[in-house]
This record gives C-alpha cells, sequence and structure tokens, in this order.
C-alpha cells in the first residue's frame, strides 16, 4: 500500500510538471466524488450505485439526488441537496427512503499568483434525522449529522488539484450523548487532481480515506477509494461526467467494493 501511494503520488507531480501550461479556463473544475471546497452557483444531478459483497451478506446502495448550489457573495454560498435512496441488504426487507433534509455553508478564496491559483475553503454542513429509516450499523436515523470541513487547492495550467478534510459526527438535540448512546463519528481525507485532456474534457483520479474514530465499535465506515471518473463539457448544455469507485484496502476492512456514479453540472456563472 505504501509502495502504490508513492507511485501515485510521484506520477501526479511528473505529469503536472511535464504537461502543465497556461490555459484560458477560469474557476476550479468541480470533483467528481471528494466534496469541493470551491464555490459555484450550481445544479448538480446524481445517479449513483454500489455494493459490498462480504461474508455471505451482500449489500447493494443505489441513489439519486439532486444539489443546488448558490453563491451570494466572492467568498461565501450556501449548499443543500434532495434525494432517494435504494438500499438492500441479504436477509433483510428492501428499503426506500428520502435523503436526510440538510444545508450547508461555505467559504472559499481563491488567490492569484502569476500564472497559478490557489484556494482556501471550508464549510458546515447540517442534516436532519432521516425520517422512516430503520437503524443500520452505517448511521442511526435518530441522530443528527454535523459536518465540519476544510480544504485548499492549486491550479496550474492543465492541472489542477483540490483537497478536503473532513469530520462527522451523529449528535440528538442536547448535542452529548447519554449513558445509552453512542454517536458514530468519523474523519475522512479526499484529494482530487484533475488534468485537461481537451477544452471541454477533463480526466480525475480521486481518492478518498475514511477513518472512524472508534474503529472497532464502526469498522464498517472504514473505507479507502480510488475514483477514476472523466467530466465532458458542452457549451449551452451543461458537463456531463462519470466516476468509477474502486476499493483499495482489503475486502474485510473496506466498507465498499465497488461502484459508480453519473453526475450531470450546469453552472450558472462558471464554465466549468
Amino acid at each position: 500500500m505504501k509502495n502504490i501511494l508513492i507511485i501515485y503520488i510521484f506520477f501526479l507531480s511528473l505529469i503536472s510538471s511535464l504537461y502543465a501550461q497556461p490555459t484560458n479556463n477560469t474557476g476550479f473544475a468541480h470533483p467528481l466524488q471528494v466534496e469541493p471546497v470551491a464555490l459555484y452557483t450550481k445544479v448538480r444531478g446524481n445517479i449513483g450505485y454500489w455494493h459490498k459483497d462480504f461474508n455471505g451478506v451482500k449489500e447493494i446502495n443505489k441513489d439519486i439526488n439532486v444539489e443546488g448550489e448558490y453563491k451570494f457573495s466572492d467568498s461565501f454560498s450556501v449548499i443543500s441537496s434532495v434525494g432517494r435512496t435504494d438500499y438492500s441488504q441479504t436477509d433483510t426487507a428492501r428499503e426506500i427512503t428520502w435523503d436526510r433534509w440538510n444545508a450547508g455553508i461555505k467559504y472559499g478564496k481563491v488567490y492569484e499568483n502569476g500564472s497559478s491559483q490557489f484556494l482556501i475553503g471550508a464549510g458546515l454542513r447540517l442534516y436532519d434525522k432521516k425520517r422512516n429509516a430503520e437503524f443500520r450499523e452505517r448511521e442511526n436515523p435518530d441522530f443528527y449529522l454535523i459536518r465540519p470541513n476544510f480544504g485548499l487547492g492549486y491550479k496550474y495550467g492543465i492541472f489542477q488539484i483540490m483537497s478536503e478534510f473532513r469530520f462527522q459526527t451523529e449528535t440528538n438535540r442536547h448535542g452529548k450523548e447519554s449513558s445509552l448512546q453512542e454517536f458514530k463519528r468519523y474523519y475522512q481525507v479526499g484529494i482530487a487532481p484533475s488534468f485537461s485532456i481537451a477544452d471541454s474534457v477533463r480526466i480525475f483520479t480521486e481518492l478518498e480515506y475514511r477513518e472512524p474514530v472508534d474503529r472497532v465499535a464502526d469498522k464498517n465506515l472504514r473505507y479507502f477509494n480510488f475514483y477514476p471518473g472523466i467530466s465532458m463539457s458542452t457549451e449551452n448544455l451543461g458537463t456531463f461526467s462519470f466516476s468509477l469507485l474502486l476499493g483499495i484496502l482489503p475486502k474485510e476492512d473496506n466498507a465498499i467494493d465497488r461502484g459508480i456514479r453519473f453526475s450531470y453540472f450546469y453552472f450558472f456563472d462558471t464554465n466549468q
């Protein structure tokens, strides 16, 4: 695993140094999987699928959702989403539920440095209880979710990279656990390098690693995934993309085996 990461970092450094060149595009390209800390005014639609098959238990998750973000100043935006999830597991009833109602605020600032750009951003997103859903090992629908994040970005020529550090915790109305409650918490790091291979085509090589605070009790939250993907923008019809999900950790340690996501973006004030 250590050798894979060293090769991956070397590959990114080599490509960016050899092929980075000035470009006329403005703003940061939107990652396909990693949560962006850059600001946008956008509508995004997603259709996703992932599965996990281990020790005779198979999980299948299908989801569809729409996300909206509005950039109301140079440095701030608000964001929310709505969606539907179809989840099934061996020997249990199929469950179709609405996603949690959520709302968030983001801060982002881009600094120019000659022909390159640096980005710093942060955000906070709050999630309601998951109504009419059964308790599962991955989440408790009776708790709220709090998710702060922070990230950096860099852009030069055809090469861009965006990163995110996230912390998420469950909580209740009182903001603390009782003697009979236990909140699931995790840390997550994401990195989203991308390369423009044409004016309208961009290749993504994203990584995400999630580590639960209590690895023993919440081991089914842990994963390390690689997301190769591609986005194709049009002049008037928005941007279309797809991204694969490939688990890197051993199967018994990774919360997800395989997956895929199709997305559509419409940006109102950028040309991504």
